[in-house]
């Protein structure tokens, strides 16, 4: 085998591995032993903006503004190689050009040759920011939702000791806490609903909706939005309900024109 094949060879197997490292959707780079970049996938380029003439034989913590410059993953990276571990999902925060505060996760696994006279390292790099601030928005949904269904549960217990039971029957026990009941979840349906849509006049409607058997018989005048914490809405919802129950009772909806 001459020189020409030999370098032939060599390009066909550079060609082939680079074709690989390409095909991984996350940024991946290929370090030696000194943590100097042999390698860097295409997303390694695209998701950083940065060019491969100025990352290919470069140190690992020269690159770009220093992002990488941390002691701390410096110190674990060089022990990677001797001791043939691995670090997985290392927390990188940073600021980083044209991206912004980004949380990273690194993992490094050491490449082993034939030889076995020299080693190399593959590092990925996964940019989690969106998932920490998904699992962050669902745990605080989640208190949340613990908060407001135990009040829930408080309220629904001071609803059943407040109805009166004395001179009624089981079903009209049944008819006013179930009526109240009803309040409440409407209120707690519009305290999950979207910006704009737990109101006062969002509230008022959907209250008075079943007393309202003709056109005429309930008349909501628009004015100024007024938005209503969820407390709010659990409160105001039961002083409706019992204003529109007592109306169909003894008052105005109790008789057509009234």
């Amino acid at each position: 085998m001459n020189v020409e094949d030999l370098y032939r060879l060599l390009r066909t197997g550079h060609v082939q591995a680079q074709g690989i490292v390409d095909t991984v959707a996350d940024p991946l780079l290929v370090l030696d032993e000194s943590l100097r970049v042999q390698g860097a996938s295409r997303s390694f380029f695209e998701t950083f903006k940065v060019d491969r003439y100025d990352t290919i034989g470069q140190l690992l913590y020269e690159l770009g503004n220093g992002q990488w410059n941390i002691p701390e993953l410096r110190r674990l990276l060089v022990e990677v190689i001797p001791r043939a571990t691995a670090i997985i999902d290392y927390e990188v925060e940073h600021d980083f050009p044209d991206l912004g505060r980004r949380t990273m996760l690194v993992t490094a696994r050491t490449l082993h040759h034939p030889d076995k006279a020299s080693h190399s390292m593959l590092l990925s790099i996964v940019d989690a920011t969106d998932r920490y601030h998904r699992d962050a928005a669902r745990d605080l949904l989640f208190g949340e939702l613990r908060h407001r269904i135990k009040n829930l549960f408080a309220v629904a217990r001071s609803i059943a000791r407040q109805t009166a039971t004395e001179g009624r029957s089981a079903e009209e026990y049944r008819d006013d806490f179930l009526g109240r009941f009803g309040a409440l979840v409407e209120a707690q349906d519009l305290a999950f609903a979207e910006q704009g849509e737990a109101g006062l006049a969002a509230l008022t409607g959907r209250l008075l909706a079943p007393y309202a058997a003709a056109p005429e018989a309930v008349l909501i005048e628009p004015g100024t939005d007024v938005e209503l914490a969820p407390r709010m809405l659990m409160s105001l919802s039961l002083v409706l309900h019992e204003l529109a129950t007592n109306a169909a009772k003894y008052g105005a909806l109790s008789a057509p024109g009234g």
